[in-house]
């Protein structure tokens, strides 16, 4: 019987990813499997590195690309595992209509981007970077500060954009600092889950009107590309704050960083881009009242232990000819069927 090749995207030498396997096993269970780290630079390394790959750990920094051309030349493979919650970067269709199954880790990172949300929200509410670079300076701006305003997030209007599991995690966080809650998704809640999380349904053009801080937590897709363009960031409150810790593209980066320089919007709290690593010409560097981190809502130390685990387990499961979990596309591994 021929070996089964464990092909990882990620960036990780091969020894890691053997141990955590070997972690989770007992006696002979990977006799038949082996592991390779690509370490390939060109399309073509890459399609020959795919041609013969049994299962596909992707990319966690989504630097390596699997389009429908990619996704036709791994002819072997039965399961693709993405250790992160997005996977735009993958032709999900293409895998679909290939028979390949493709799973995520959802759930591993929401308390991390729930609680990271929350820093950026009240973080542009109250100034904190403003109030911590004056104050390092050896300034005192205790009496100044409220010229640029400092607010409360209670008595506000709070605006969630997508209310997967991450957008009900930062309504959970959000209820006890007294907003009122509305939210948008193109799948309603039950009016018994509307009650629960203290939500209210609005269209998101009324949303984006009505709300004092908008946090979007919506995947990138074809619908929401640019959802937040020019037009929505034009009709927000004069003072409003945008947080994104979702994804860059989602948001119109040049509308956005113009709005915040004209003062037409309070502030913004990103931590996702169009480009990634951030490009040197984004117009959100040199914006005025703008928070930027560099992508690490969810990676914790506690999250990146559960990516882990998730993605570890997943590939053992298809190897013991059982069904994984978190199918984004709706199909079962051959094995499993």
């Amino acid at each position: 019987m021929a070996r089964k090749k464990v092909l990882v995207l990620s960036p990780l030498p091969r020894e890691v990813t053997e141990t955590l396997l070997q972690t989770r096993v007992t006696g002979n269970e990977l006799e038949d499997a082996y592991v390779v780290s690509y370490r390939g630079s060109s399309r073509r390394d890459l399609i020959e590195a795919i041609s013969d790959a049994y299962i596909i750990v992707g990319d966690y920094m989504n630097n390596v690309a699997m389009d429908a051309e990619v996704i036709g030349a791994a002819r072997q493979c039965v399961f693709i595992q993405q250790p992160s919650t997005g996977y735009q970067h993958i032709d999900v269709e293409a895998a679909a209509e290939a028979g390949i199954p493709v799973a995520n880790v959802a759930g591993a990172n929401t308390s991390a981007v729930a609680e990271h949300t929350m820093m950026l929200i009240l973080a542009c509410l109250k100034k904190l970077v403003l109030a911590h670079e004056k104050t390092r300076r050896g300034q005192w701006p205790q009496d100044d500060m409220s010229v640029y305003g400092v607010f409360e997030l209670q008595g506000k209007t709070l605006g969630i954009i997508g209310v997967g599991l991450i957008g009900k995690e930062v309504a959970k966080r959000a209820k006890p600092f007294g907003p009122r809650m509305v939210y948008y998704d193109v799948n309603r809640l039950s009016r018994e889950q509307e009650q629960a999380l203290g939500l209210t349904y609005l269209p998101l053009d009324n949303l984006i009107a009505e709300s004092d801080v908008i946090t979007i937590h919506t995947p990138l897709t074809s619908q929401t590309e640019n959802m937040i363009n020019a037009d929505r960031i034009a009709a927000m409150k004069s003072g409003a704050i945008v947080i994104n810790a979702s994804r860059g593209a989602i948001v119109d980066e040049a509308a956005l960083a113009l709005a915040l320089k004209e003062g037409q919007i309070g502030g913004a709290g990103l931590d996702v881009y169009s480009e990634e690593p951030i490009s040197p010409k984004n117009p959100l560097l040199d914006a005025p009242n703008a928070i930027l981190t560099p992508h690490i809502a969810g990676a914790t130390n506690e999250s990146r232990v559960r990516i882990i685990d998730l993605t570890i387990d997943n590939v053992l499961r298809v190897l013991r000819g059982e069904e994984p979990v978190n199918i984004v596309n709706g199909v079962k591994p051959r094995a499993a069927r």
